[in-house]
């Protein structure tokens, strides 16, 4: 049995999970279930990064420990994810005894390379970013993202000789032996990497939240390395079966926002004490909400549990694949998503299972089975049978975007057969065969399309397939109309 290991970033446990934490998520969740369906053991990895002095800073706002306080953010993630239909193999939190162990072993592996050198810092620091910035990354002198101004730091810190391993990490990127897409974020990184950026901070001097670094008391290991490594530790790292098992990742989704710190850093460190590269690292696209960038301080961040509250959690897994290709940027208008749950699942999909249900009941009655294939209408046989190569393809290829357009052309032709057909007109006529031939071919195509969406939306799938086995329309409304 093939293995197959795939992650998700693990998400700044400084507030509540967004849609886009939601996107990535249940991103990976259908690809891990599509990859379990087709028989591949499957091992997908979620969590929290917990450290650092953002954290600290809030937790101290609230008057709470840092530990009590990711202690409750990381409950809303678990919450979140359950909501949400997300079935992960593991949850890993870096204030978890086995991530500490981890990064503190990957550290000592570091320091054993001989690449790894102190010396002192001096520049610009954004707190809310966990990340040191330059000017050139600042609008008017301002983080763009977080509308502060970065704090003047010096300090002596640990660094990776970054630059002995870039040009290595360029071939691999260029060669697609890292395989980095879309094409637009892999020419961002090795963009990155022409800038010769400076040598990497592997800690932090006066950061007391976080993991101490190996051998120096007065320093921690800098939030983003550790939080890297999670993808280690969550497997046990360095002697766990999982670990063994499962590494290096199959895939690995992130999104646009932290790209050079997986294609360039996170690479550079995997090499530094000897491990495997992922193979794959796909890049989703960021979202805006009615054209600006999600921000608490903007206040457009969406909640996706208050949205499943609404929708119910596989509408909603729907409604945030189907916005956008997945590799571009794109915005979000919360408003229209009740206008295309309506079109899309109460009056399309939900419609389309009830009026092929509706007939089966009526007619089945006179026929002993629906399901023999020598009795399909030779049009939705081909049509199912070039849909099911292009729905693989694209699945293959982790475009769900464009996978679910494969779904749901075929279920707009299953309602043309209908009306084209007119069954009811048929059993007027007694043509008794024609009309089995029809039903048939509703039926398989009806089937094939539950069994498509099953990674989409786990839960109404099953619904769906044990009302058809039940043929009891009473148990079915999928997708009430809002």
């Amino acid at each position: 049995m093939n293995k197959f290991y795939v992650t998700t970033p693990i998400y700044y446990a400084s507030g509540r999970p967004h849609i886009g934490h939601a996107f990535a998520t249940i991103y990976a969740d259908v690809i891990a279930r599509y990859r379990e369906i087709n028989g591949e053991e499957v091992f997908f990895s979620a969590g929290v990064d917990e450290h650092g002095a953002k954290i600290a800073k809030l937790a101290g706002q609230e008057n709470k420990e840092p530990q009590d306080f990711v202690d409750e953010m990381s409950l809303t993630y678990k919450e979140a994810w359950r909501v949400l239909n997300v079935k992960y193999g593991d949850f890993i939190r870096t204030t978890d005894w086995r991530h500490k162990k981890g990064a503190s072993f990957f550290i000592q592996k570091l320091q054993e390379s001989g690449d790894i050198f102190k010396g002192e810092y001096e520049g610009l620091y954004c707190v809310d970013c966990e990340k040191f910035v330059f000017e050139k990354d600042l609008t008017d002198g301002f983080c763009p993202d977080h509308r502060r101004k970065p704090e003047k730091t010096k300090e002596t810190n640990y660094f990776l000789n970054l630059k002995k391993y870039l040009p290595k990490i360029r071939k691999l990127i260029e060669s697609d032996e890292l395989k980095i897409f879309p094409v637009s974020r892999k020419n961002e990184a090795l963009a990155f990497i022409g800038e010769e950026p400076e040598n990497f901070s592997l800690s932090r001097e006066r950061v007391k939240w976080g993991i101490p670094y190996p051998g120096d008391e007065n320093q921690t290991i800098y939030v983003w390395v550790e939080a890297l490594t999670n993808y280690l530790t969550v497997l046990d790292y360095p002697e766990g079966e999982r670990y063994k098992k499962f590494w290096p990742p199959d895939l690995q989704i992130i999104g646009a926002e932290i790209n050079k710190f997986h294609t360039v850093f996170w690479p550079a460190l995997l090499l530094a004490v000897g491990e495997r590269l992922p193979k794959e690292i796909f890049i989703h696209g960021l979202f805006t909400v009615n054209g600006a960038k999600m921000s608490k301080t903007a206040g457009n961040v969406i909640d996706p549990v208050v949205l499943a509250e609404k929708f119910g959690g596989d509408a909603i897994r729907y409604l945030l694949l189907s916005q956008f290709p997945a590799g571009e940027h794109g915005d979000v208008a919360e408003s229209r998503f009740a206008e295309k749950y309506n079109s899309d699942l109460a009056n399309g999909l939900g419609n389309l299972f009830e009026r092929i249900l509706a007939l089966i009941v009526k007619y089945k009655e006179n026929f002993g089975d629906f399901k023999r294939e020598e009795k399909l209408d030779s049009f939705i046989a081909e049509l199912c049978r070039s849909s099911e190569n292009n729905y693989r393809q694209k699945m293959d290829s982790y475009q769900l975007y464009e996978a679910l357009g494969v779904v749901f052309f075929v279920a707009k032709k299953l309602d043309q057969y209908i009306n084209q057909n007119e069954p009811w007109k048929l059993f007027g006529k007694n043509d008794l065969d024609k009309l089995n031939q029809c039903l048939n071919s509703l039926i398989f195509g009806v089937e094939k399309i539950i069994s498509w969406l099953t990674p989409f939306l786990p839960t109404k799938a099953v619904a769906a397939a044990n009302v058809f086995k039940e043929t009891n329309p009473r148990k079915l409304n999928l997708f009430p109309r809002l």
